[in-house]
């Protein structure tokens, strides 16, 4: 299984392109999957030496969204199936990468609930997971990465860029 990138980051096209997506679903949630790669970097080690070790930061490039087809989608998300295989196909065809998941969160902050992993698709550990809070009231629209792994959400750092 993949460990955990070191950071994550989206090209600027993909980050409008997210908020999009979860802005357009208002106010139900969004959902979809992400394109990208995982980049290998140089750390040095933990002792500071001049030696380095091997680590991955995750770039998203590509966002495609999928129906929600939740009973109660304003506060849960389900994958539609016609459309979650129509997007695979898709990123298939044009040679593009499964790197993670995402989907929002209209009315609270970017924390992942119970709920949130019941609306992921199958088998999904090891995998980049990312949740929009696009209204909320004192800090504006929130991206917040996380890596899932054991059932467990891992924040990731996101790195800053220019948009």
């Amino acid at each position: 299984m993949r460990p955990p990138p070191i950071h994550a980051s989206l090209e600027p096209q993909a980050y409008r392109r997210l908020i999009e997506a979860c802005m357009n679903a208002l106010p139900d949630e969004a959902c979809g999957v992400l394109s990208g790669s995982f980049i290998v970097v140089d750390q040095e080690d933990s002792r500071g030496d001049a030696a380095s070790i091997a680590a991955e930061s995750l770039m998203i490039a590509g966002v495609h969204p999928v129906r929600n087809t939740a009973a109660n989608p304003a506060s849960r998300f389900a994958f539609d199936p016609a459309d979650w295989v129509r997007v695979l196909y898709d990123m298939q065809r044009n040679r593009q990468s499964l790197v993670g998941f995402y989907h929002s969160h209209p009315a609270s902050l970017p924390v992942p609930s119970p709920a949130d992993r019941e609306g992921l698709p199958g088998q999904n550990a090891g995998t980049s997971y990312w949740i929009v809070a696009p209204h909320h009231p004192t800090r504006g629209t929130i991206v917040q990465p996380y890596w899932l792994q054991d059932e467990t959400f891992s924040p990731l750092m996101l790195a800053q860029i220019s948009i």
